[in-house]
């Protein structure tokens, strides 16, 4: 919508733009002139007697045209009540340099800078002739502001030319002047029709309107701050549901509400845990006064996207926005086979409020009005004593193959409240765990069945276990099951007590029982692989999340079905390499900012641009066979036989 205004690099397309504004009809308009003052002279009458110097002298000049008004541009704090959004990058010449060198970790193509730049500007229409003399190291910013329900949003935008440019003679080149308002020059362009400049020293500010230049200029000239990414951009959310005609609560309570009903119609319909969630985090996004979204390209780090989110002062985002402790990965987990996912968290109250959710679906009374049964009593009593005992935090490591399995540690209060765990734990019967589970998918799309429950030494602990089958009706071509495995999940837990600290451990899905058996002796192996990976990248992030998406391709790979895109399958076979990506959620002890990030290290790239050689190598995937038709004779009718 704000392109900045330039000439097309075809000169065959110049031409005619040219006749289009203008150049033709100035070049033929002295020859039109005087054509018509010939016409003029040879038709005409006789000429009338000369006037007298009183008729003269009565005769007054005409008025002077009046000059345009200057283009006014609103304070910076009056502009702000209506504020969108605002970009900055402060060097693209920086962020091209970081770019290059991360492409070049990715896969060995050569890649030339002026080559790389000349390309981008083409791209953007620019011709050579401008971007020679743009100044790429210094910054390019932005603003945009509502400007009512129904109408769209009005944006200015700053760019710098190089030092010792003739700025009025660079402008010229952009279009034919139209109007000098003030110290801003009305400029019809070829290619983005009217628009206007306004320079101040070698930096330039541009609008694609007059209410664009007078309300966002001061605000785009703002942004041109110090910022240590490479592009960040500022949303105002308030300004953001203004532009709609609505607000920042009911906007998001609109979305809340698509959510539900696309996940209801496509047959996934949420749970009410699942709602109860939702309804938490839109809560949490309606606390946020402003959003920064930035993007830093780091030759050591990767690619790394960032959401800094300011909260509303006393808000719940804010006490939030205080945790800082940090979620690091459970060395008890760390056993001998490696992991391609980690989940960890250090947000106890979000844990613990999620379990009194859980804890108050149970059923006061049974389906006659009278007291609970013994099933739905024991399962309050685990709840009850987790609530009590746990810290909030936890710990998770898992993989997709060779199926689905996880091992998760969530650390214990005390030997008390592990003692209070142990007993409940182990009287969770089949029936107890159903009623646990029954509330959490009433009403979604899903039923969970538990089709064996017993407990059972293990090391010197005593263990609970069950094997469940979850159930998605709407999954008919049986993804879910081949997830699960066809007998169903097997599920260990027991309270584990190493290092004079208590944890209560879960583990899931294939060898679950082997697994738990280590981790009760303690067994913890040095990190190696994705765990060593993983364990390296969590940097005291108070939530944070890994994932090798080599893992999931080839998890991908083996449940695709014989319709399958074969490039899906060809990406498995081929994705020898890790593919990591890393992130999570980092607070400030004061309150004022919440971070999230999402970071693709260079291992990541690395692995990408070898899945995609190797993808090229390959050539692309043979055709599938044409089914066959049957011959001529085939396709004769067979005689009927004699009775």
């Amino acid at each position: 919508m704000f392109n900045l205004p330039g000439i097309s690099s075809s000169i065959t397309a110049r031409r005619h733009r040219m006749a289009r504004t203008g150049f033709a009809r100035s070049a033929a308009a002295p020859i039109a002139l005087a054509g018509a003052i010939v016409s003029c002279v040879s038709c005409a009458s006789p000429p009338p007697p000369p006037k007298t110097p009183q008729a003269v002298a009565t005769q007054p000049a005409p008025p002077a045209p009046p000059a345009p008004p200057p283009v006014i541009l609103l304070p910076v704090d009056v502009a702000r009540a209506s504020l969108i959004a605002t970009v900055v990058a402060p060097t693209l010449e920086g962020a091209l340099d970081s770019g290059l060198a991360l492409a070049r970790q990715a896969a060995p193509l050569p890649l030339d800078k002026a080559a790389v730049r000349e390309m981008a500007f083409n791209q953007l229409g620019v011709p050579p002739e401008i971007a020679a003399q743009l100044d790429l190291a210094a910054p390019i910013s932005g603003a945009v502001v509502a400007s009512g329900h129904g109408e769209p949003a009005k944006g200015a935008f700053t760019f710098t030319v190089k030092a010792g440019t003739d700025v009025p003679k660079f402008l010229g080149t952009l279009g034919t002047v139209t109007a000098r308002r003030g110290a801003v020059w009305q400029i019809q362009t070829p290619r983005n029709g009217e628009a206007w400049f306004m320079p101040l020293g070698n930096v330039l500010v541009f609008a694609d309107s007059e209410a664009g230049m007078s309300r966002a200029a001061s605000l785009a000239l703002e942004a041109r701050r110090p910022v240590k990414d490479d592009v960040s951009m500022v949303l105002y959310p308030d300004g953001l549901a203004l532009s709609s005609g609505t607000d920042v609560k009911s906007a998001l309570e609109a979305v809340r509400a698509v959510i539900e009903e696309r996940t209801a119609a496509s047959g996934t319909k949420l749970g009410e845990e699942g709602r109860a969630q939702l309804q938490q985090l839109v809560a949490l996004a309606a606390d946020v006064a402003t959003a920064e979204v930035a993007l830093d390209l780091k030759a050591d780090k990767g690619v790394v996207f960032l959401a800094r989110l300011r909260p509303r002062p006393g808000s719940a985002l804010e006490a939030t926005a205080r945790n800082v402790a940090p979620a690091p990965i459970d060395p008890l987990l760390i056993g001998k086979s490696d992991a391609g996912l980690a989940v960890t968290s250090a947000y106890p109250t979000l844990t613990i409020e999620q379990l009194q959710r859980q804890r108050g679906r149970l059923p006061a009374k049974d389906p006659k009005g009278k007291a609970p049964g013994k099933d739905v009593v024991a399962a309050g009593k685990l709840f009850d004593a987790i609530i009590e005992g746990l810290t909030g935090s936890f710990s998770a490591l898992g993989r997709l193959q060779p199926g689905l399995s996880f091992e998760l540690a969530y650390p214990i209060k005390d030997a008390a409240a592990a003692a209070k765990i142990e007993a409940a734990l182990l009287a969770m019967d089949r029936a107890a765990l159903a009623a646990m589970a029954r509330p959490e998918v009433t009403g979604a799309a899903m039923e969970i069945k538990v089709k064996q429950a017993r407990t059972l030494a293990i090391g010197k602990r005593r263990a609970a276990s069950w094997t469940v089958s979850p159930v998605w009706p709407n999954d008919p071509s049986g993804i879910m099951k081949k997830v699960i495995g066809p007998k169903g999940l097997e599920v260990y837990a027991a309270v584990v007590n190493s290092d004079d600290k208590n944890r209560l451990v879960f583990t899931m899905g294939p060898a679950a029982k082997n697994r738990l058996t280590d981790i009760v002796a303690g067994k913890a192996e040095a990190p190696k692989g994705d765990v060593a990976e993983a364990v390296s990248m969590q940097g005291g992030r108070s939530l944070y999340y890994y994932a090798d998406l080599r893992e999931v391709l080839g998890f991908a790979g083996a449940l695709a079905a014989k319709d399958v895109d074969p490039r899906l399958k060809a990406a498995a076979s081929m994705s020898k390499a890790p593919i990591p990506i890393a992130g999570g959620v980092t607070g400030d002890a004061s309150g004022r900012i919440i971070t999230l990030d999402l970071t693709l290290p260079p291992s990541c790239l690395a692995g990408i641009g070898t899945l995609v050689t190797g993808m090229m190598a390959a050539g692309p995937p043979p055709p599938e066979p044409a089914p066959q038709r049957a011959s001529p004779d085939k396709r004769r009718k067979a005689p009927p036989t004699e009775k």
